[in-house]
């Protein structure tokens, strides 16, 4: 098990490294703000740094679990937990085919409420529209109106 981890942490260092080295192409930067490939790039050094932290806690810890982490094999032991990462899969995908016909914030909005409850079932609903809503929203602001990142717009115009 402890090779499996190694590797997998290894994966996740030399994708993030692809990430990284392939969103160059696109430009991270041009006089006008932003490049296409910045985002990516962000998202490279994401995987990446996540990937050596990997890494470094299975150095550190010889292989053995850290702390906390003896708990991931009773995930899919739990019931549903199958069902949970369909729906998962299913969800975020829906959400990709939404995007051009509603928009990034509002396939966000109905989406993440959806999400929010697979992860925590034991949460309300109005706790999960609540997050997702403000979860979109800040997203949105953050992208669209302080980093002026033009996200695609739906039929509703946001």
């Amino acid at each position: 098990m402890a090779r499996l981890d190694a590797a997998v942490s290894l994966f996740w260092v030399l994708l993030g490294i692809a990430l990284c080295w392939s969103s160059t192409q696109l430009g991270l930067s041009d006089p006008s703000g932003p490049g296409s490939g910045l985002f990516p790039f962000l998202a490279g050094l994401l995987v990446l740094g996540s990937g050596v932290g990997l890494l470094v806690r299975h150095v550190v810890t010889g292989g053995q679990p850290a702390p906390g982490e003896e708990i991931a094999p009773q995930f899919w032991e739990a019931p549903g937990a199958p069902f949970r990462v369909v729906v998962l899969i299913l969800v975020v995908g829906g959400m990709i085919v939404a995007v051009p016909w509603l928009g990034f914030a509002l396939a966000g909005a109905i989406g993440l409420p959806i999400l929010f409850r697979v992860i925590a079932p034991e949460k309300s609903w109005v706790t999960a529209i609540i997050t997702g809503i403000i979860a979109a929203g800040s997203m949105h602001l953050l992208f669209a109106v302080a980093l002026g990142t033009p996200l695609p717009r739906g039929s509703l115009g946001f």
